[in-house]
């Protein structure tokens, strides 16, 4: 029965279980990309996986195979679509620091973000950097 199910139907079923069983709401949700090595055959490209991994509880809430002819970017809001993520904190490396994606999660999502800034957004590094935060987070200050 499993067989005839197919692998990504069951484990989108799975990972909707395991999101509702928990409260989302204040979670740390990572999203990562990760290529598979040795899990394909001679001449074919290595997988490529996108997931969404509870922090806490290190559980893989959904992932998505990423093509070669794309990337991780446009795949992250397909790989949150299906989850209740509401008031939930999802973190991302630098890849997915990208206006679009910050927009679709506090807008469509509801949810907050950690985006870790590289070298790749130079101007917004340097707009970080022009505030010249000695505390985190910014609330922290107190202007007076």
């Amino acid at each position: 029965m499993l067989q005839r199910l197919g692998a990504d139907r069951l484990d989108a079923q799975i990972g909707q279980w395991l999101a509702e069983q928990h409260c989302l709401a204040g979670a740390g949700i990572s999203v990562d990309g990760k290529t598979l090595r040795g899990g394909h055959a001679s001449g074919q490209s290595a997988p490529h996986l996108l997931s969404a991994i509870l922090h806490q509880e290190a559980v893989v809430l959904a992932q998505l195979a990423v093509e070669e002819k794309t990337n991780e970017i446009p795949k992250l809001p397909e790989l949150l679509d299906p989850l209740p993520i509401a008031g939930a904190v999802v973190t991302a490396d630098a890849l997915h620091t990208q206006v679009d994606t910050a927009r679709y999660l506090v807008e469509t999502k509801k949810a907050d973000y950690l985006f870790t800034v590289k070298d790749n957004q130079p101007t917004l590094r340097q707009d970080i950097e022009d505030l010249n935060l000695k505390a985190f987070p910014p609330s922290a200050h107190h202007h007076r």
